[in-house]
């Protein structure tokens, strides 16, 4: 089997569906025909507050399927959109008796597909460089207001 180029890497969407029928379901009758939960990682990251910080989030930014937000909470997270490889066709967990805790734990209240769970997200460098922009202009805008008052 011949690798694959990274160019024929298609950048993969997050798709959390819904169901005609979902209110007569129950939450776990929906959680286990989305499966959405199983097509991504994400792991907590420091929020931007160095040049070599922003300069390694703008790095991570330039890789297909990666992407950083901030929750509800202001906390910083790192995304990378990428599927369980036991995560089978049918849409069933593979591993399902001995999945991960971190599997076991999660909670259908806490689910990306039942409301917007961040505030910003960022796919580009560019709009996260926009953000930090518009964010030390607000800053400094303040400041002169405070230094004026």
């Amino acid at each position: 089997m011949e690798p694959v180029s990274p160019f024929d890497m298609k950048e993969m969407e997050l798709v959390f569906p819904q169901f005609a029928d979902e209110d007569k379901m129950s939450e776990s009758e929906i959680c286990v025909k989305c499966h959405g939960c199983c097509n991504y990682v994400t792991v907590p990251i420091d929020s931007p507050r160095s040049k070599d910080r922003i300069d390694n989030y703008v790095w991570y930014l330039l890789h297909r399927n990666v992407e950083i937000y901030i929750d509800n909470y202001k906390q910083w997270f790192l995304l990378f959109k990428t599927p369980c490889d036991k995560l089978q066709p049918n849409g069933f967990c593979g591993i399902y008796e001995s999945r991960p805790n971190v599997c076991r734990d999660y909670s259908a209240t806490a689910c990306s597909r039942v409301g917007k769970d961040h505030t910003h997200l960022f796919k580009k460098p560019d709009e996260f460089l926009a953000f930090l922009a518009e964010k030390k202009k607000k800053k400094t805008v303040a400041k002169k207001k405070r230094q004026a008052a």
